[in-house]
């Protein structure tokens, strides 16, 4: 009876280190699926449907996430764009000599600062709820130089059509119109790690957003007059509601 209750003793406390061991290591392997504190993580947005690659929201914006624990990190999204055109012409030479230029120039920042925290999930899967701060700037210039005039147009760009009747008459159109936007957006998703620190998912999006369109505004000078001013009337639009991502998130820690 002493023998049996030893060798039963025996097996219960390998059994009890066998689990202690394997939980650990459970634990171990767990852990280094999904990012720790200090790494970091960047995404790209796939669409297998129509077979497209983009960056990863709405607003085409490089997105970082700074993981400042396991279950908690800053988010960083932004974008920055610079278009530039310069249309120019010039004949010197003869009784109808010309000299015209057109330059354009537009610049678009943005940036999304928020938080999110994750929740235990599962082995590989991560779900997350957090906030967004979006604030964007899109600015738009164009000078126009015709012989010993110049127009100055800040706000927009402006477009040129002719009509066919006679007199022919001129008209304005404006395209790449400033604005200033800034909004909220409450998020959730999940991550599904495929691997070690690969993971893809999805996410939806909840919040307002406030999009103002500048003040176009028209100088001209010439040699024989004074500079003029024109404005248009400010634009503004809101939104509120839920929005989708177009496709999937693909991932990497770093």
């Amino acid at each position: 009876m002493k023998t049996f209750l030893l060798a039963l003793s025996a097996c219960t406390l390998a059994a009890i280190t066998s689990y202690g061991q394997t939980s650990q290591a459970d634990s171990v392997f767990v852990s280094s699926l999904k990012p720790q504190a200090k790494q970091i993580a960047t995404e790209l947005n796939v669409n297998p449907f129509n077979g497209t690659i983009s960056l990863n929201n709405s607003l085409n914006q490089l997105k970082f996430r700074y993981f400042l624990k396991s279950d908690m990190a800053f988010r960083l999204g932004f974008n920055g764009n610079r278009e530039s055109r310069l249309f120019e012409s010039s004949n010197p030479y003869g009784t109808n000599s010309y000299n015209s230029k057109d330059e354009r120039n537009s610049t678009t920042i943005g940036v999304n600062l928020g938080i999110e925290k994750h929740f235990k999930g599962t082995r590989r899967l991560s779900p997350y709820a957090g906030a967004d701060l979006i604030l964007e700037k899109k600015t738009s210039e164009q000078e126009i130089t015709s012989g010993n005039s110049t127009t100055t147009i800040t706000g927009a760009w402006r477009e040129n059509s002719y009509s066919n009747g006679y007199p022919p008459q001129t008209y304005y159109t404006y395209t790449q119109q400033g604005y200033s936007r800034y909004g909220l957006n409450l998020v959730t998703g999940f991550d599904f790690y495929m691997a070690k620190n690969l993971f893809f998912g999805y996410e939806v999006n909840f919040g307002f957003s406030k999009k103002s369109l500048d003040d176009i505004e028209v100088k001209q000078s010439d040699s024989n007059s004074s500079p003029s001013n024109t404005a248009d009337v400010t634009n503004t639009s809101f939104s509120f509601g839920p929005s989708l991502m177009n496709g999937v998130r693909i991932g990497y820690v770093f």
